[in-house]
C-alpha cells in the first residue's frame, strides 16, 4: 500500500470512527486512530444489533478474504458457515446482548473459495445514546494455529491414551519405580503376575518381589541404573502367596542432568513355561544318552544272555529232582525276564507286543517270590489281599515291571522291617466314573517329604544316592499310561504315622 492510499484510508477511517460516534478530541488523534484500527494485528468490527456490518477494518477484511468490493449493509452471520451463522443467531448474539461482553467464543469465517477459516471472536456492546444508537464491537483474530495446535495435541493425547491402554492390558508387568526400587505404578500384567492390588503395590519394592537371596544382586543392579547402563536379568520372583516362579526383567534407568536417577521402568515376563521346556530339553537329551548306552549295554549281555538260556535248557533235561526242577523253571522265567528289560532297554527300544488277561494275585505273588529272600531278611511280612475276580487286559511284561519297581522302592523304605501290601479288586473310579480295577501298594515304611512327592515321577529324580537311576517311577508312570492306567500317591514321613500308598486304577478290566 502506497503513503497515499494509507493516508487515505486513514481519513476514511478517520470519518466512519467520528460517523459511529467514537471521538479522540483533536483531528489528529482521529487520523491516528483510525490508522490504528485499521492495521491492527486482529479483525475489528463494529456491527449493529440486528447483526449488519456498520465498519470491518482492513485486517479483517483480509482474514475474511474480502479484501475488495463493499461490505455495507452485509450482515456478520453472512461472513460465517452455516453452523457458525446459526449458533451466531441463536447463542452469540442474545448472550452478547444480556451479558454485555463474550471472550473467545469460537466461529468459523466462509472464505470465498469455499473454505472455512476458524476463529476467536471477543465482543462488547456499547451502549447508545440519543445520537448514535448501541453497537456490538467485535475483535476477530485467526485461530488456525491454535486449533491445528489443539488438533495436534489431541492426536498426542490420544496416542497416549493408546499406549496406556497397551501397557494396561500388557501380559508383562510394567512397573515404575522410583530411585530407590520402590513401586510408584504398575499395570494389570504386574497385578496378575505377583498377586497384589494396585493398593497393595505402592508399598512394594523390587527387593519385596523377588526372594532374599536375590537382594545382593538387586542392590548391584541398582547401582547399574544410577551409572546409567540397562540391566537384564533372568531370575526368581516372589508372589503374594510365596509361590516362586521365574521371570525375565528388564529395567530401563530415567535420569535427568547432570546424570541424576531419578526412577527407572521395569518389564517383567513369566518365563516359567520357557524354563520348563529348557529342563524338558536337557532332560530329553539325557535320555537319549541313557537310550544309547542301554542299547549298548542291551546287545553286549545278549550274548551271554542267550549262553545261559540255552544251558538252563539243557540243564532242565537232566534234572531228576522236582524241587530242583522247580528252581531251573524259576530260574528261566526270571532270565526271560531279564532279556525281556533287556531287548526293551528302558523303554527307549519299542517292541510291539500283544496285550494277555492276567490275574493280579498270580503276577503279584511272582514278584514277591522275586524278593522272598529279601523281604524276610529284613523281616518284612507280604501280604496279598486280590480278589477272584481282579484279572486286567495288560502287557503282562510292563505291569510286572510296574509291581517291581513299587515293591522295590517300598523294600528300600523297611529295611528295618515292616508290612508291605499289594491289593486289587474291581471297583468304580468317582474321578472318571468308569469301572476297572484298583491296584494297590502300600506300605508302613519311611515315607515321604512333601518334596519327594512333588518330583516323584520326574525322570533321574531320586533319593538313593549313587545307587538310583531316577527312572524307575518314571517309567512306571509311562508303562501306567500305555496301559490305560493312572497312578497316584499317599505318603506321610510323621514318626509312628509313617508310609507310602500307591494308587493304581486301570479301566478296562475283564472278568
Amino acid at each position: 500500500m502506497s503513503a497515499s492510499e494509507r493516508t487515505s484510508g486513514s481519513d476514511r477511517s478517520a470519518q466512519g470512527i467520528s460517523q459511529l460516534g467514537l471521538s479522540f478530541g483533536h483531528a489528529a488523534n482521529a487520523s491516528f486512530a483510525g490508522q490504528a484500527l485499521e492495521f491492527l494485528p486482529s479483525g475489528f468490527l463494529v456491527v449493529s444489533e440486528d447483526g449488519t456490518l456498520l465498519y470491518a477494518n482492513q485486517t479483517f477484511r483480509k482474514l475474511a478474504g474480502r479484501q475488495t468490493g463493499s461490505l455495507d449493509g452485509t450482515k456478520f452471520s453472512e461472513l460465517l458457515s452455516r453452523g457458525s451463522a446459526i449458533f451466531y443467531e441463536t447463542h452469540f448474539a442474545p448472550s452478547l446482548l444480556l451479558r454485555g461482553a463474550l471472550d473467545e467464543v469460537s466461529l468459523e469465517l466462509q472464505l470465498p473459495d469455499g473454505s472455512v477459516l476458524p476463529v476467536f471472536v471477543n465482543a462488547a456492546r456499547r451502549p447508545g445514546d440519543d445520537a448514535i444508537p448501541s453497537q456490538l464491537h467485535l475483535t476477530v483474530f485467526s485461530a488456525q494455529q491454535r486449533k491445528l495446535y489443539e488438533a495436534e495435541l489431541l492426536r498426542a493425547k490420544r496416542e497416549f491414551e493408546e499406549v496406556a491402554e497397551i501397557v494396561q492390558r500388557s501380559a508383562d508387568g510394567i512397573i515404575r519405580f522410583n530411585e530407590e526400587g520402590v513401586v510408584g505404578s504398575w499395570n494389570n500384567g504386574a497385578r496378575q503376575l505377583f498377586g497384589y492390588s494396585p493398593d497393595e503395590s505402592t508399598a512394594l519394592t523390587l527387593h519385596s518381589l523377588l526372594p532374599a537371596e536375590s537382594s545382593e544382586a538387586i542392590a548391584h543392579d541398582i547401582q547399574r541404573l544410577k551409572e546409567g547402563e540397562d540391566v537384564y536379568r533372568d531370575t526368581p520372583a516372589l508372589h503374594k502367596s510365596g509361590k516362586l516362579f521365574h521371570v525375565s526383567i528388564s529395567l530401563s534407568p530415567h535420569m535427568e542432568a547432570p546424570g541424576i536417577l531419578v526412577g527407572f521402568s521395569g518389564i517383567i515376563r513369566d518365563i516359567t513355561a520357557s524354563k520348563k521346556a529348557e529342563r524338558a530339553i536337557l532332560e530329553s537329551e539325557k535320555l537319549a544318552s541313557v537310550g544309547r548306552l542301554a542299547s549298548s549295554i542291551a546287545h553286549e549281555i545278549n550274548n551271554p544272555l542267550e549262553s545261559v538260556t540255552n544251558l538252563l535248557y539243557i540243564l532242565a533235561d537232566r534234572v531228576q529232582d522236582v524241587e530242583t526242577r522247580q528252581f531251573v523253571v524259576t530260574a528261566q522265567e526270571e532270565l526271560a525276564r531279564v532279556s525281556h528289560i533287556a531287548t526293551h532297554t528302558l523303554r527307549f527300544h519299542k517292541q510291539s507286543s500283544n496285550g494277555t488277561v492276567v490275574d493280579l494275585r498270580t503276577l503279584a505273588e511272582s514278584v514277591f517270590a522275586l524278593y522272598r529272600a529279601r523281604l524276610e531278611g529284613s523281616q518284612v511280612t507280604a501280604i496279598i489281599e486280590c480278589s477272584s475276580d481282579a484279572r486286567l487286559f495288560c502287557y503282562e511284561g510292563e505291569l510286572r515291571q510296574v509291581l517291581v519297581n513299587l515293591v522295590s522302592n517300598a523294600y528300600d523304605a523297611m529295611r528295618a522291617g515292616g508290612t508291605l501290601i499289594i491289593r486289587a479288586h474291581p471297583c468304580r473310579d468317582w474321578k472318571s466314573d468308569s469301572i476297572g480295577i484298583r491296584l494297590l501298594v502300600a506300605d508302613n515304611g519311611s515315607g515321604m517329604d512333601a518334596e519327594t512327592q512333588r518330583r516323584l515321577f520326574e525322570p533321574f529324580y531320586s533319593t538313593k544316592g549313587i545307587g538310583g537311576t531316577g527312572l524307575g517311577l518314571w517309567i512306571s508312570k509311562d508303562l501306567i499310561a500305555k496301559n490305560e492306567g493312572s497312578i497316584s500317591v499317599r505318603s506321610s514321613s510323621r514318626p509312628g504315622k509313617s508310609g507310602s500308598i500307591f494308587n493304581l486304577f486301570f479301566c478296562h478290566a475283564t472278568v
